[in-house]
């Protein structure tokens, strides 16, 4: 320990520090390194203090209700969806398509034809927005 405490003094008198200087600092780096306590340890007082300055403290987490919200049925394309189903349960009765399901009321209808699957989607587009004055 000696010997290490000796290089290290060396080292910090070639910083520019006086013999006793860096003994002082070389002791007090030493004993902080074993876990000793030094002059410059807080009292119990202070440590609470410290303590309750440098937490972050703890933030309740947020606990969200993901629940799906129920639409209203919209009528309109209920009533087009089934219009556009009877036209092709029509051209199923012809043979020209088959498969017509209906898999969403309000916006899809799957069938086949050519031996190849198409899904109609019915959309309704927002109203355009009107500039303020």
């Amino acid at each position: 320990m000696a010997k290490s405490i000796e290089a290290e003094v060396k080292r910090l008198m070639a910083t520019g520090m006086t013999e006793a200087e860096a003994r002082e600092t070389a002791e007090y780096d030493l004993a902080v390194e074993n876990g000793e306590s030094t002059e410059f340890d807080l009292t119990e007082e202070q440590k609470k203090v410290a303590k309750k300055y440098t937490g972050t403290g703890t933030k309740k987490r947020t606990e969200y209700q993901f629940t799906k919200r129920e639409r209203k049925p919209n009528e309109t394309k209920r009533h087009i969806m089934s219009l556009v189903r009877v036209l092709f349960e029509g051209l199923e009765l012809k043979g020209e398509c088959k498969g017509v399901n209906l898999s969403n009321i309000e916006r899809t209808l799957d069938f086949e034809m050519d031996d190849k699957h198409y899904t109609l989607t019915l959309t309704e587009h927002r109203p355009p927005k009107t500039p303020k004055a």
